[in-house]
């Protein structure tokens, strides 16, 4: 998957699942500042996009992340990953 097609996948995650106000959320919107997220709203984040790209992220990630473009990085690398095994 590309970077663009991983923040797309996000985006539908953000408004449908976690309904964010946001039609459009940019890759530097913040989870805490933009979208008003608690730490366990970004956990449930985290397990649906395990859930939609069929992956399996660290623990602890929700304190390591603040912005969507992390989040897309980390979803980036993880899928390459699986990829080159």
């Amino acid at each position: 998957m590309t970077y663009p097609e991983i923040h797309t996948e996000i985006k539908s995650i953000l408004n449908k699942k976690m309904r964010v106000n946001q039609q459009n959320p940019s890759y530097t919107a913040n989870f805490y500042d933009d979208f008003g997220l608690a730490t366990w709203e970004l956990n449930l984040l985290l397990y649906n996009i395990e859930d939609q790209f069929n992956i399996r992220l660290e623990n602890g990630l929700e304190n390591k992340l603040n912005t969507v473009n992390q989040l897309v990085t980390v979803v980036y690398k993880e899928k390459a990953r699986q990829l080159s095994n």
